[in-house]
């Protein structure tokens, strides 16, 4: 398996705990690059949408509870998973009308009590459940579905109970190639060597298709930069997540808030945090939520999130690389998709198929020289 992030830790722990040799060649430490980088919103989306990606989203989402309380269990880490719900804040006409619409449409998607999983909330509705909110807006989404769960926690929690389960993490291990015979993989050519295998598995997240040129001309991957910040503030000042477009604050139980984020597509590789990306997210917190003005900041930080020119993530085998199975370019969803990723991977790997609908995953779904979007 190439990639140590939360896709090829999840599979790896699936695979181990069937009795398979795993072999995790990661070219850093496991966990440490955009998943660790995220904030650990695990959100349905858009509740208008029918397309497969949001399907299997929130399919993966429902696994949460019993993915966190296994690994808990297992691992004796705590991946802190909470389902607080999220707080998205309507400050204009147009947006406020959108967000009637949605909550029309949501009326068919019920949560644990049998109520609508999305309601419309007044600003004084807004004022009685966080008190701590920008007063200038006409109104809110309040959505009972969207948790959070702290990924450093879990990715440790995961490196744990794969490595229990008898799969081997090999940190600092990077692969360089990909080992072929005709149109099979074998395996995998790495900086401590050669390894050979029935199945290779690239989750190799935003590195994926540089690995191999042939399969880089038929599966495009790039980096899209996410900067980042961390503020301590008073426990229980925040109690849900909060948004407004692609901004949001995540309160952690001990009064940490996670702020967030750039979207910067012609970052390339390149991870540095800079002045302006944090400035932007700093100002936007600070409107967002007036009392953190006074947080005391604790860091920033930014990772590279595998993007795909249409945002749906490659899943499955890729035809002309008979043996090879991908699971990358899930954009800012790796964490909520993970546990259904896995599930799939180790479907293929186990019983040759899946009872998933993944069509749209195809990884050469797209030439290599798509546009970005």
């Amino acid at each position: 398996m190439i990639g140590g992030g939360i896709i090829g830790l999840a599979i790896a722990w699936r695979l181990a705990r069937a009795g398979l040799s795993v072999a995790v060649l990661e070219k850093d430490r496991v966990g440490r690059q955009a998943s660790w980088a995220a904030a650990g919103v695990l959100a349905a989306g858009s509740w208008q949408r029918r397309d497969p990606l949001v399907g299997f989203q929130r399919k993966s989402l429902r696994m949460y509870p019993l993915f966190c309380a296994e690994l808990a269990e297992v691992s004796g880490i705590d991946p802190e998973y909470v389902n607080c719900g999220s707080v998205e804040l309507l400050c204009d006409e147009q947006k406020f009308r959108m967000a009637q619409a949605e909550v029309d449409a949501a009326q068919a998607f019920l949560d644990a009590k049998g109520e609508p999983v999305l309601r419309l909330l007044s600003p004084r509705e807004v004022a009685e459940i966080e008190p701590g909110l920008t007063g200038e807006i006409l109104g809110a989404k309040f959505c009972t579905f969207n948790s959070q769960v702290r990924n450093p926690r879990l990715l440790r929690a995961l490196a744990a109970a794969a490595e229990k389960a008898g799969a081997r993490l090999m940190e600092g291990c990077a692969a360089t190639a990909l080992r072929r015979t005709g149109d099979r993989v074998t395996g995998a050519a790495g900086t401590d060597g050669d390894w050979g295998a029935p199945y290779t598995i690239l989750c190799a997240g935003a590195w994926s298709s540089r690995l191999d040129e042939s399969l880089g001309k038929r599966m495009r991957v790039y980096p899209v930069r996410g900067q980042i910040a961390l503020v301590q503030a008073v426990p229980g000042l925040l109690r849900h997540i909060v948004k407004h477009r692609k901004s949001y604050l995540v309160p952690r139980r001990d009064g940490l808030v996670v702020a967030g984020s750039t979207e910067e597509h012609d970052s390339g590789f390149d991870s540095a945090v800079t002045a302006e990306g944090l400035g932007r997210i700093l100002a936007m917190t600070q409107r967002m939520a007036p009392p953190l003005a006074g947080a005391r900041f604790v860091q920033g930080w930014a990772g590279l999130r595998p993007a795909t020119p249409d945002r749906r993530p490659c899943i499955g085998p890729v035809p002309g690389f008979e043996g090879l199975l991908v699971a990358t370019g899930h954009f800012r969803t790796g964490l909520g998709l993970a546990p259904l990723t896995a599930e799939v991977i180790a479907d293929l790997v186990l019983r040759g198929r899946t009872d998933h609908e993944v069509a749209t995953f195809r990884a050469d779904r797209m030439p290599a020289d798509a546009e970005t979007q």
